[in-house]
């Protein structure tokens, strides 16, 4: 039968296209669940050990579950090398600016005028020339003050968000690695369940005395002598399912297995006494008439 691996191999550019349609490691998620479910099914229709198959519905579900890990990314910023770079920012003069900036210079040079006529002196004395002039600089420099004091210093950075693709054909050799491993572990339980039925049927074979085999042989050979008699052919019958519910298998002389039976030239080939059988270990070989 298909080992999962190569129930994988078989299905390889189905699944690649699947990961190649997936835009999100989410939907890489999907296309490596739906895969096992596959693998899955296509082995436990071939296997007939039931021990096996739960086996490996356990092993599916383990890797479906840890197919979750393909979908940790997290948000991915790239930082630009600008921010390193500070720059100055100059916000943009409003329409209001401009407005208030020229009433306080008309409202400026009304004050002086006001300030000469109310005191009739003209031409103005040295004291009021330095008086406005101090004035004047004063909303100068306020002014300036103003100007100045919205230019700050900024750092120029920027925010590059990278999205991330899932890679199919690494995804691929991961899963295959993960099947591999699911495939020595089958392999390990098969081995065990035979080395287990190996020994029952050990142990079967030694609660059978020695007399008992022998005294099963020996009424076959009688039997077999008189395969005519409807008698006869009722023992075989009953001795061969009482013989099967113990495991042991009655093989007859067909001209194979030649190993499991002392021949006796003839020139007729036939069962004299068939050979007991058990587990693939000769309980007693069988006698028969051969070339």
């Amino acid at each position: 039968m298909a080992s999962m691996q190569a129930l994988l191999e078989r299905d390889k550019e189905r699944f690649l296209n699947n990961m190649a349609a997936a835009k999100a490691s989410a939907e890489s998620v999907s296309a490596v669940e739906e895969q096992l479910n596959r693998i899955l099914l296509a082995y436990n229709e071939e296997e007939e050990n039931e021990r096996i198959r739960n086996t490996a519905v356990c092993l599916i579900e383990s890797l479906s579950s840890a197919a979750g890990f393909l979908n940790c990314d997290g948000e991915s910023t790239i930082w630009s090398k600008s921010q390193y770079r500070p720059g100055i920012s100059k916000p943009k003069r409003s329409a209001w600016f401009i407005i208030f900036l020229l009433l306080g210079i008309l409202c400026l040079a009304a004050a002086c005028a006001g300030l000469i006529y109310f005191t009739d002196a003209w031409p103005p004395t040295n004291e009021m020339i330095i008086g406005l002039s101090v004035a004047g600089i004063a909303a100068l420099l306020l002014f300036l003050s103003g100007i100045f004091s919205a230019r700050k210093k900024e750092e120029n950075r920027q925010e590059l968000y990278a999205e991330t693709i899932p890679d199919g054909e690494k995804t691929y050799h991961i899963l295959l690695n993960s099947v591999l491993t699911a495939d020595k572990i089958l392999e390990g339980v098969r081995n065990e369940e035979l080395l287990e039925n190996k020994k029952a049927l050990l142990e079967e074979r030694d609660e059978l005395k020695k007399e008992d085999i022998q005294l099963f042989s020996e009424l076959l050979e009688s039997a077999y002598a008189e395969m005519d008699n409807e008698y006869s052919k009722q023992i075989i019958s009953e001795v061969k399912f009482y013989l099967h519910r113990k495991k042991i298998d009655v093989v007859d002389y067909d001209g194979n297995k030649r190993e499991l039976f002392e021949l006796m030239p003839s020139e007729v080939s036939g069962t004299i006494r068939p050979a007991l059988v058990i587990g693939g270990t000769v309980l007693r070989k069988g006698l028969a008439a051969g070339e």
